[in-house]
């Protein structure tokens, strides 16, 4: 059940649903969520990017503070960071459509999902389908957010903040895809022919670096539980490299199939 303004009100004042809020924005069935200082442009490149490239989409964005504006070209897609942080309950989902106002100008934005148990600031795509220019400025109502009751509590096993690959949980906007945690879970084959586990994907606590944590899947005398650095992880490599019994062009590919042992080639 979509939830109305006046209990968006209350849930804002009893439970911080939403973070960083003007009440002014609260509508009959939503709350219209603005753009703050800061965004993402994409960088262009020439090379095709794998979806496992951690580097290759870490250097796809461009953050830059838009304090004075920032003009938003013809087919320009940005990714712009939300003022408003939102705080989910487990009885409740939500997601962001696009304003009316700027669809009519040719700027369209996506439908952007949250979860039961989320929190953070996300970004939100803004993208010029128009001929021309326009400038665009912190606290410009981007989209509305609304909000709808669950039938029940989701179980605290599959609230988001519990999810293994919950990629953007407590994030500040101000970073682009992790596609790559949709590994967490996934069975992957070493160049050499042996299958691992991806268990989780972490960060280390000093730099912030990704680690990849992944299991064996065959008896090692040494270790079982093994941690790389996810730019490692998932790099490409030569399919003539030495050692590479089974020609990929991965250090790790996720495979389906493991009735090939390629490790007794």
């Amino acid at each position: 059940m979509v939830i109305n303004g006046s209990k968006i009100k209350a849930l804002i004042t009893d439970i911080h649903l939403i973070e960083n809020y003007n009440m002014d924005n609260i509508s009959s069935v939503s709350y219209d969520v603005t753009a703050s200082n800061a965004l993402l442009a994409f960088n262009k490149t020439n090379k095709v990017i794998e979806l496992d490239d951690k580097d290759s989409i870490a250097k796809m964005y461009n953050s830059i503070d838009f304090t004075d504006g920032y003009v938003l070209k013809p087919q320009q897609s940005v990714l712009v960071v939300l003022n408003e942080k939102i705080n989910m309950p487990d009885n409740m989902s939500a997601h962001i459509r696009p304003r009316t106002s700027l669809t009519r100008l040719g700027l369209i934005s996506n439908i952007q999902h949250i979860n039961a148990g989320y929190s953070g600031v996300l970004n939100y795509l803004l993208y010029n389908s128009s001929p021309n220019a326009y400038r665009i400025t912190p606290g410009l109502k981007i989209g509305q957010i609304i909000f709808e009751e669950l039938e029940s509590d989701v179980p605290k096993t599959l609230s988001y903040e519990n999810q293994k690959n919950q990629s953007y949980q407590n994030e500040d906007g101000k970073e682009g895809s992790k596609i790559y945690n949709d590994y967490v879970g996934k069975v992957v084959r070493h160049f050499k022919g042996n299958y691992y586990f991806i268990e989780n994907i972490g960060k280390d606590s000093e730099t912030e670096e990704d680690f990849v944590e992944y299991r064996a899947l065959y008896p090692r005398k040494d270790s079982a539980f093994w941690i790389r650095p996810a730019k490692m992880f998932f790099e490409t490599i030569s399919s003539t490299r030495k050692g590479n019994v089974t020609g990929q062009t991965k250090r790790f590919e996720v495979v389906e199939d493991l009735a090939k042992d390629h490790t007794e080639n």
